[in-house]
């Protein structure tokens, strides 16, 4: 059970880390970001490619691609974003599901063979760490460091520096911000730079630790990283974490709970069960707790 436990953290780490850009994005511009997804599994994609293709070294093939998480979070706030800042919140949600149609389009236009599942190589791949009676692989050691170390960061830079302090003052009310002289657009800019390498990080521990990706490998975890992102209430980044590790965890236990089980005909081990209780749980709950469990201020509508 204990190391189902450990499972279930790094699971809820990867969703709270997905969880983490989600937030960061809604409180800044107030875009509910459906397209995540997409924008993680491309620049995972072109990693898969620079190390398939050319061979790049790892660590330089990543440094690449999340360069290229930046550029293309540039492109997507200046071509996208930008002309939607005016839309009410549910077009600019639904544009970006439009956008993430368009991303997935274009990744597989431009490398066909990602179209099916494709062994996705990394060097911690078979490196593990024995922890007294546990085991813990090197992939998920990293996601625990990087989910924490990245959170750390986070919360530093928006408390401690004068961007981070624009970004929360621009969050806190958009028109105030602009009274206050504060260069929103170039805010918007970076935020939406930066929660795009957060999502192209959040993509390599992903697919380093499933070993197989596709161009729509991000597609079921975009779900359950959203249901942590509200459980933590659209207003904290550590809200965010807490709410992934949460649904991390019930995914894991569940998984251990229901295996082998069955209800007449019904196999309660499938994967599906599993997501319908943890939705179900996620909908009770926000009937209890409309705001989330941790957050605190009234949601903001654009």
């Amino acid at each position: 059970m204990l190391q189902v436990l450990l499972s279930g953290l790094v699971t809820g780490s990867l969703y709270g880390l997905l969880a983490l850009g989600i937030v960061l994005i809604y409180r800044t511009t107030g875009v509910l970001n459906f397209a995540y997804g997409a924008l993680a599994a491309a620049s995972t994609c072109l990693l898969y490619i620079l190390l398939t293709g050319p061979r790049l070294p790892f660590w330089l093939a990543v440094l690449l691609s999340l360069f290229f998480a930046l550029l293309l979070g540039a492109v997507v706030e200046r071509a996208f974003a930008r002309p939607l800042l005016a839309a009410p919140i549910l077009t600019k949600a639904i544009a970006t599901l439009a956008l993430a149609l368009v991303l997935q389009t274009v990744v597989q236009a431009l490398w066909p063979q990602l179209t099916t599942p494709v062994h996705f190589p990394t060097p911690f791949e078979g490196h593990a760490l024995r922890l007294g009676g546990f085991y813990l692989s090197l992939t998920d050691g990293l996601v625990l460091l990087i989910t924490a170390l990245l959170l750390i960061v986070l919360q530093l830079f928006l408390l401690r520096t004068r961007l981070g302090i624009a970004m929360r003052a621009t969050a806190d009310g958009l028109e105030a911000a602009r009274l206050m002289g504060i260069p929103v657009g170039l805010i918007f800019l970076l935020v939406w730079m930066l929660t795009s390498l957060l999502a192209a990080i959040a993509g390599f521990l992903i697919a380093a630790r499933q070993t197989v990706i596709d161009v729509q490998f991000m597609d079921p975890v975009l779900l359950l990283a959203f249901i942590g992102a509200v459980l933590g209430g659209l207003d904290r980044l550590e809200g965010a974490v807490l709410g992934g590790v949460l649904v991390g965890l019930a995914e894991n236990v569940l998984a251990l709970l229901l295996a082998g089980h069955s209800l007449g005909a019904l196999d309660l081990g499938n994967p599906g069960i599993r997501e319908a209780l943890i939705f179900a749980g996620f909908v009770l709950l926000l009937l209890l707790r409309p705001r989330g469990l941790f957050g605190g201020a009234a949601l903001r509508r654009v």
